[in-house]
């Protein structure tokens, strides 16, 4: 199985700090996105898959599977918070000094990483979801309507660990 970058080229950049994506190709035949989640996942926590459909019927080109990330953002009202750390202190959220846009902005810059060419672009990045009063961030809106379950505004992992299935190229 040939991975890459080659040895040399991610010891250069892993010196230079430089974050990177390490990545292979497999045949996948025998496999399907939700049995590969489950595989995968195998009772982590922070685990999603994401299948891509077209016209709301048609299964589209891409399926992604991440697990193990290495950050959590979640937002509830003005408050965001990122856990740098959720493997091994999954309760060890910071607030974010500045407004949820704002600590968003900056986790997707700081998060920035450049793919090698052939990669489609979800081989890296954060996942997750914006949920409907995130636009309080945007918009004056009238108060919130009651939460009994308490869900946060917004959840986004970054996880090292991304398997992309191309139901075009497989």
């Amino acid at each position: 199985m040939l991975v890459e970058p080659a040895e040399p080229d991610f010891a250069r950049f892993h010196a230079a700090g430089k974050a990177q994506v390490c990545w292979t190709r497999l045949v996948a035949d025998l496999e399907t996105p939700v049995s590969a989640m489950l595989k995968l996942s195998a009772g982590r926590p922070n685990c999603f898959l994401l299948e891509s459909v077209e016209g709301g019927a048609v299964r589209g080109r891409y399926s992604i599977i991440g697990i193990e990330p290495d950050l959590i953002f979640r937002t509830a009202g003005a408050r965001a918070e990122i856990n740098r750390n959720p493997r091994s202190a999954p309760d060890d959220f910071q607030t974010a000094a500045e407004p949820p846009l704002e600590a968003l902005r900056a986790l997707i810059e700081e998060s920035r990483i450049d793919l090698p060419d052939g990669l489609p672009p979800m081989a890296a990045g954060i996942y997750g979801y914006l949920g409907y009063d995130m636009v309080r961030q945007m918009e004056e809106l009238p108060p919130p309507n009651p939460d009994p379950l308490g869900f946060p505004d917004a959840v986004l992992l970054r996880p090292t660990v991304i398997v992309v299935f191309d139901s075009v190229r497989d």
